[in-house]
């Protein structure tokens, strides 16, 4: 039985998302993502959207943590921040900030954020993500990564002051694309900061207890 709070719409929604993952492609890079080529991009843009077992499980740890703010980076068409914002509808209160670099991804995103009268709770940032992030100066209890892998490190070290006692961080691709986030994935691991714990499901969730 589908839960109460997911309307028809919401499901329709999602399931337009995961036939366009499949399909969408922008050939090449376009300009606003010349600074941070990286080879798991191959050349192309996708959506590289997550799949419905992490959407649901990113939902389960907001109602879990009931945040006030969450940070998203790597918008994509909006899928991600689909769940996590049906959770804070769900609680009645809290923000996501989502970044993103590529503007058709962006267009998009607006527009199912639109039609799942989800907008409200979701606060769009287009930009490059160490130039949003080095101007940040709000407190957060939890962030999704699912953007370039090689620079998670780099954008956890700037956010970090900026993070609330047991605010939650989830790394997406930690076993599919471990080897790009090796700095990330032992920073977390060994640091006196964190409480992490790699979870195999999907692509791989590296999730992360601010101490």
């Amino acid at each position: 039985m589908k839960p109460k709070i997911f309307s028809e719409n919401f499901f329709k929604i999602c399931k337009e998302l995961e036939n366009l993952n499949s399909s969408f492609r922008i050939e090449g890079f376009p300009s606003e993502y010349e600074g941070i080529k990286a080879p798991e991009y191959n050349n192309e843009i996708r959506l590289w959207q997550i799949p419905r077992s992490t959407g649901q499980l990113l939902k389960l740890l907001v109602l879990l943590k009931r945040p006030n703010l969450i940070l998203e980076l790597g918008t994509s068409a909006g899928y991600s921040a689909l769940w996590l914002a049906s959770g804070l509808k769900e609680l009645k209160k809290g923000k996501i900030y989502t970044i993103e670099l590529a503007k058709p991804k962006i267009l998009m995103a607006r527009n199912y954020f639109n039609k799942a009268e989800l907008n409200s709770k979701i606060k769009q940032i287009e930009g490059d993500f160490s130039k949003v992030l080095s101007g940040w100066n709000k407190r957060i209890d939890f962030i999704f990564m699912d953007a370039d892998k090689s620079n998670y490190y780099k954008y956890l070290k700037i956010i970090e002051p900026w993070l609330n006692k047991d605010a939650i961080i989830i790394a997406d691709n930690a076993l599919d694309f471990k080897d790009l986030m090796k700095d990330y994935l032992d920073y977390v691991s060994k640091s006196k900061k964190y409480y992490s714990y790699l979870l195999n499901l999907d692509h791989g969730l590296m999730i992360s207890i601010k101490k």
